[in-house]
């Protein structure tokens, strides 16, 4: 377990909207054929001009001609707000004929030129791959310009660090991924069926030794409803302050890694690495906190199982913190999935604390419930983008501590926007007022603290409330049976 300086650096995100307009004139990343081809079956299909709008920009036509017919087509449409109609080459020819406006617009598209895209012979079946060349052909474009620019910088800057430059190319490759288009994710219902029954009798057959790849938490309050946290699941983990947000958390990744090999990530935007080394080490060797924060105090039989804790932790490679201050979507998104490429995919649980500081960067909106909706999004894409369970921490808003039931809602969520909406999985924490108070009058303050836990959203089970006890001196939550306590 360490905090690796490869990923503290914050990526200096390029502004690639200004790199496109840059292209090279002497480029041979383009394709004049294809080009006429698409628009050819734009102009002729309806159902085609509605995909060939949908996948491509005027960025994908290198030639100005055919980039202003596209553009064309797609202000027509965009004028049209009330319904989604296609135009026909007649639709064309008769807009160019009669409105002075649209030639001034695109005084390159002309009868002839449609007269030539509407008469060429073009198989619609090929559609979707010309699509998919054009969108290759403008990322070539776009990596050729990259390159000169990153190259002609050099020339002029004194001081180059590989590093930076390595940093800068990662962040052009994630933002500028090409997505296949082709309907190979759709499968048939049958296909489905047999893929679920193999998983099906395999968990009938091996019961709790199957080995899946469902991340449990190590407590059955929560792992019984769950069953399990799933790739491409977001779960929000929310409370009020001071209740145990980070601590149950940390325990949950330390349970993660002790029962399966797996490997973790810590995101902090509250605490140092110092300050959650510290916890973990606390509640793994069930050391009181204080006396790590000041070892004088440790007894000789302390510091021998805090020093094994230390030494003898399987997870200290399988653990990744990281606390840089950056608190932009954006730059969070880029290092889980630099760290997941590190670990050549193989990152399997991540937890980000918290919400509230992350920020949407570029995204922001000046409106903070749809800026929080931006993020949550992005972590729910990321979580399914990798194929891994992403824990949220949140905050929950004053409201819950001014009504008479103090039992979190799902409205309770600070700053919603569509948290609960994106969420696979909602996990409040919370305190009853009178059990603390009977725990202040009556029982010692070291003893530990009976804690709620509501999985108040589930969707692919049932919700439910259960206790878990918090014994604050060494951050760490338990599951005590009521009887014994």
């Amino acid at each position: 377990m360490y905090t690796n300086n490869k990923f503290k650096k914050t990526p200096q995100y390029l502004n690639f909207e200004k790199l496109s307009s840059k292209f090279l004139v002497n480029t041979l990343f383009h394709d004049y054929n294809i080009e006429r081809s698409v628009l050819s079956v734009m102009i002729s299909i309806e159902d085609k001009q509605s995909l060939g709008i949908e996948y491509l920009n005027a960025d994908a036509f290198f030639y100005e001609e055919n980039r202003q017919v596209f553009n064309f087509i797609r202000h027509k449409r965009d004028q049209n707000t009330k319904s989604i109609v296609s135009y026909s080459f007649t639709d064309l020819s008769n807009f160019l004929a009669t409105d002075e406006q649209i030639q001034k617009m695109f005084p390159l598209v002309n009868q002839g030129l449609l007269n030539d895209l509407s008469t060429l012979m073009v198989n619609e079946n090929n559609f979707l791959n010309y699509v998919q060349k054009l969108i290759e052909l403008s990322k070539l474009r776009l990596l050729e310009v990259f390159y000169n620019d990153t190259a002609n910088s050099m020339k002029h800057k004194s001081e180059i660090k590989f590093q930076n430059c390595l940093t800068d190319f990662e962040t052009f490759v994630i933002n500028n991924k090409i997505d296949t288009i082709d309907n190979s994710s759709f499968i048939s219902l049958s296909e489905a069926t047999n893929n679920f029954r193999e998983v099906f009798e395999k968990i009938r057959e091996k019961g709790d030794s199957y080995n899946d790849d469902s991340i449990f938490t190590g407590f059955h309050a929560i792992d019984k409803f769950t069953n399990g946290f799933k790739q491409g699941q977001l779960i929000i983990l929310a409370a009020r302050p001071g209740v145990g947000k980070t601590a149950l958390a940390l325990n949950i990744v330390s349970n993660v890694l002790k029962n399966k090999k797996r490997n973790c990530a810590f995101i902090s935007l509250e605490m140092p690495v110092n300050e959650l080394v510290v916890r973990y080490y606390s509640a793994n060797s069930r050391t009181p906190m204080s006396k790590i924060i000041d070892p004088r105090t440790l007894t000789a039989e302390e510091h021998s199982v805090l020093n094994d804790s230390f030494h003898n932790d399987t997870a200290l490679e399988r653990l990744y913190f990281d606390d840089s201050p950056s608190s932009k979507i954006t730059d969070i998104v880029w290092k889980i999935k630099h760290l997941s490429k590190e670990l050549l995919g193989k990152l399997d649980f991540v937890v980000v604390d918290y919400l509230q500081l992350l920020s949407g960067g570029s995204l922001a909106t000046g409106n903070r419930q749809n800026e929080v909706s931006l993020i949550s999004r992005a972590l729910k894409t990321l979580a399914l983008d990798l194929k891994i369970p992403i824990m949220a921490l949140s905050q929950l808003s004053r409201t819950v501590e001014q009504r008479e039931d103090k039992r979190p809602q799902l409205h309770d969520l600070r700053e919603s926007g569509s948290i609960e909406q994106d969420a696979d999985i909602v996990i409040f924490l919370n305190r009853s007022n009178k059990f603390l108070q009977e725990k202040t009058n009556n029982e010692d303050k070291n003893s530990p603290i009976k804690t709620d836990v509501t999985i108040a959203k589930n969707r692919n089970g049932q919700p439910g409330i259960s206790n878990i006890y918090f014994e604050g001196k060494i951050v760490l939550f338990q599951e005590i049976q009521e009887d014994n306590y």
